[in-house]
């Protein structure tokens, strides 16, 4: 058994980035890379170029994102060596497979006493706004150490490895059937992200069988994890249903979605 595992997409200029998981089903799990021309990607017309590993060999090296905009020159990945998201500052996103790999050179921490305490990882790539870097995440606690829950963080738009504020409890847990109940039980695990008109949409999977959705407000998200997350001691609001909509299909694997809204 191996597989392409947790894809995230970023666009930068004329192209559309892929990284993801690869797995052969025996040797370690890998971050993975492949771009494609945006006007290809829109035509589907799937001209990817050949993936390359770009995380060393003998490492568990998961989660990777790439940053849409460059950074002082530099591009930006984020990529996850238990227990800790890691930042990557690059000249160019030309791997040989070979001789190049990601070195992990700066760190973004578990936290001891918080819902994120035993490991954390990035989910979709970061996305700006006027007050920075907005990075949604996945995390699990020693408290709970089989729960995926869903935070946000704040970083800098000039040093994101600068954490301005992140969230004190998850925005988004397990709590609805699907999220509980499936392949892997009480996961929910973000790998997109987009915001359209005023509301940021969070696509996550729900137990590793169905695809969801969760919406919020974004200036609210925004206001409430600044207010809440620069002491990251003040508990944010707990996650809770709002307007529901189903989509039923056959019972199989995907045969579902789920729009709730969260943190209002």
């Amino acid at each position: 058994m191996g597989g392409c595992e947790d894809p995230r997409l970023t666009r930068i200029d004329d192209r559309v980035f892929l990284t993801y998981v690869a797995y052969n089903g025996y040797s370690h799990p890998r971050s993975a890379l492949s771009s494609i021309a945006y006007d290809d990607f829109l035509a589907k017309k799937w001209r990817w170029r050949k993936p390359v590993l770009i995380s060393p060999p003998g490492v568990i090296d998961k989660n990777a994102c790439i940053l849409p905009e460059n950074v002082n020159g530099k591009y930006v990945i984020f990529h996850r060596v238990f227990p800790d998201i890691l930042i990557d500052f690059l000249d160019d996103l030309d791997f040989d497979g070979k001789t190049k790999w990601l070195k992990g050179e700066f760190k973004i921490r578990t936290r001891a006493d918080y819902w994120d305490s035993r490991k954390v990882a990035a989910g979709p790539p970061p996305i700006k706004t006027g007050k920075g870097w907005l990075l949604i995440y996945h995390a699990i606690g020693e408290r709970a150490p089989d729960n995926y829950k869903i935070g946000a963080m704040l970083l800098d738009s000039q040093d994101p490895t600068r954490v301005l504020a992140r969230s004190p409890e998850p925005i988004l847990e397990p709590q609805a059937w699907y999220e509980r109940e499936g392949l892997k039980s009480n996961v929910v695990y973000p790998c997109g992200a987009v915001v359209i008109g005023e509301r940021l949409f969070i696509y996550y999977g729900g137990a590793d069988r169905v695809v969801c959705a969760a919406s919020v407000n974004l200036d609210g998200l925004l206001e409430q994890l600044i207010h809440t997350g620069a002491k990251a001691s003040i508990p944010a609001p707990s996650v809770r249903d709002g307007r529901r909509q189903y989509r039923r299909g056959k019972r199989k694997r995907g045969a579902y979605s789920q729009t709730r809204n969260i943190y209002e």
